[in-house]
């Protein structure tokens, strides 16, 4: 069965489950296309938001993340 993939210019209240889906293990995913709206919502976001600022990485060796306490 092939995925389903739909964009929809204006979302409903409710969306319907194709009758070959129901009662099935599904996996639906919602995601907005409009990233405007997005920040409108959540007021100004700066560019730093999803950025770290950090003078270094350590990185603990396998040894050192597997170790038991």
């Amino acid at each position: 069965m092939q995925p389903i993939r739909q964009i929809l210019e204006d979302a409903p209240d409710a969306i319907p489950v194709p009758e070959e889906l129901r009662h099935r293990r599904v996996e639906y995913i919602l995601w907005s296309l409009d990233e405007d709206a997005d920040k409108a919502k959540m007021g100004t976001v700066s560019s730093d938001y999803e950025r770290s600022r950090v003078d270094r990485i350590e990185i603990p060796s396998r040894k050192e993340r597997n170790a038991r306490r």
